[in-house]
């Protein structure tokens, strides 16, 4: 069995590139490293469906998922060329098959042994039982996007603290978001931090800013 098409790792380009939380939802959306036995490619991303649904190149095996917790843009980019070798080892000892219904993949032996030496890499459970049983799959703090919740990343003094007021416009605000979560940072071991609900409180902040301007113009 021979698959000669060449692995092409594709790099993440930005830091919080595996975080997504879309409105409404009570946790970020899953984050997966994905060979796909098609294209030859090896990615980073979150899943991008409500409920973590995949497609059914997933379920076939053509686009193979390897579970990781939401590292950032660096660490997935390392992560990426650490296994470089064992997915190339998959991607050659695999092949793409017709079963009477659908497309599915088909690995041979070296590359069902690569897969679980993959795994294993990742903290993720393997075919011999397997598994590194520790926080976040055993990634160190310094590799993950640390997730703040609004009430620890502010302190309800940012109208005084950084001027907000009705005038304050969305760029001073975007602003003012990054130097918050900058400061964020130097709480944690992670060099990157994010507050899914700052942009909004800090909207808020502006809007209630000017509210209590009307209350004292009508005084």
């Amino acid at each position: 069995m021979s698959n000669t098409t060449a692995l092409r790792v594709i790099a993440c380009t930005s830091p919080t590139e595996l975080f997504r939380h879309y409105d409404g939802q009570t946790e970020a959306q899953d984050a997966y490293i994905e060979l796909d036995l098609a294209n030859g490619t090896l990615l980073a991303d979150y899943n991008g469906e409500i409920g973590n649904a995949v497609p059914f190149t997933v379920y076939h095996g053509i686009d193979r998922r390897y579970a990781i917790p939401i590292l950032t843009g660096d660490a997935a980019n390392r992560v990426m060329e650490e296994i470089r070798p064992l997915a190339e080892r998959i991607l050659a000892d695999s092949e793409i098959e017709w079963d009477g219904n659908n497309n599915v993949a088909k690995l041979g032996p070296d590359a069902l042994a690569a897969e679980e030496a993959l795994e294993a890499r990742l903290g993720l459970p393997t075919e011999s039982g397997g598994y590194r049983n520790e926080p976040n799959q055993g990634f160190d703090d310094s590799d993950l996007v640390a997730v703040w919740g609004i009430d620890g990343a502010t302190n309800g003094c940012e109208a005084e603290e950084y001027g907000i007021t009705r005038e304050t416009t969305d760029e001073r605000l975007d602003e003012i978001e990054a130097e918050i979560l900058a400061g964020l940072v130097s709480c944690g071991d992670s060099d990157v931090a994010v507050c899914p609900e700052l942009s909004a409180y800090l909207r808020g902040v502006r809007d209630e800013a000017g509210a209590d301007e009307d209350d004292e113009d009508e005084d």
